[in-house]
C-alpha cells in the first residue's frame, strides 16, 4: 500500500498531492550489486560472492528561487514539511512513482530517504537534493504444506491418579524424522 504519488514530469514534481516548489535540474538512479564478504582461511583478504541486487537510489537536484510565489526559504520550509510527512502508522511514506526512467529501470515504489540543501552567498536560490530509496516490500510466498500421515494414539496422563489412561489422544506424525528418532529415544 502506497501514501501517494511521486510524479516526475516536464521539469516538475509533485509527491502526493503537492507539487514541490522548485525546478528539477537532474535525476539519477544507481543501482548495484550486492556482496557477500567472506574471510578464508589462510588467506589473505576475503572473498566476494554476488549475492543479488540493492535497492536502487534516485536523487533529484532541484533549485529553489525566490520569486512571486515565495522566497526559497518559505519554499524550503514547505518541503522539509513534505519530508517529515509520516503516513497513518508514524513512518514514513512509500510513494508510487509515476516516471518513464524509473519505470525503464524497474522501479515502482521509493521511500523518501533524504532532503539536503545547500545555498551560495552570491544569489537567492538554494540547491536542493531529494534522496529516494526503491522500496521492495517483502514477499511471502505462499508455502505448500505437506500433509503427513498421522495416526492416533492414547495418551497416558502422567499427573493422573493410579496410572488411569487419560481420555486425550495425542496425533502421532509418522514422517517427521525428529520425531521418529525422539520416541526411539524414550523406548
Amino acid at each position: 500500500m502506497t501514501d501517494g504519488y511521486l510524479s516526475i514530469e516536464h521539469g516538475q514534481v509533485s509527491l502526493g498531492n503537492q507539487m514541490v516548489p522548485g525546478t528539477l535540474v537532474s535525476m539519477n538512479i544507481d543501482g548495484t550489486v550486492r556482496f557477500d564478504d567472506a574471510k578464508v582461511d589462510n588467506q589473505s583478504g576475503t572473498k566476494k560472492t554476488p549475492m543479488g541486487w540493492d535497492d536502487s537510489a534516485i536523487s533529484l537536484e532541484m533549485m529553489l528561487q525566490s520569486d512571486d510565489s515565495g522566497n526559497c526559504y518559505e519554499k524550503l520550509s514547505k518541503l522539509n514539511s513534505i519530508f517529515k510527512g509520516l503516513d497513518n502508522k508514524s513512518n514514513p511514506k512509500i510513494y508510487e512513482i509515476i516516471n518513464a526512467h524509473t519505470l525503464s529501470r524497474g522501479i515502482d515504489q521509493v521511500v523518501f530517504k533524504a532532503l539536503g540543501s545547500a545555498e551560495t552567498n552570491e544569489d537567492d536560490v538554494i540547491l536542493i537534493t531529494l534522496a529516494f530509496d526503491e522500496h521492495n516490500p517483502p514477499q511471502i510466498p505462499a508455502e505448500v504444506r505437506a500433509s503427513a500421515t498421522k495416526t492416533q494414539t492414547p495418551a497416558t496422563d502422567t499427573a493422573s491418579k493410579e496410572g488411569e489412561v487419560a481420555d486425550a489422544v495425542v496425533t502421532a506424525d509418522t514422517i517427521n524424522p525428529f520425531d521418529a528418532g525422539f520416541k526411539e529415544g524414550i523406548t
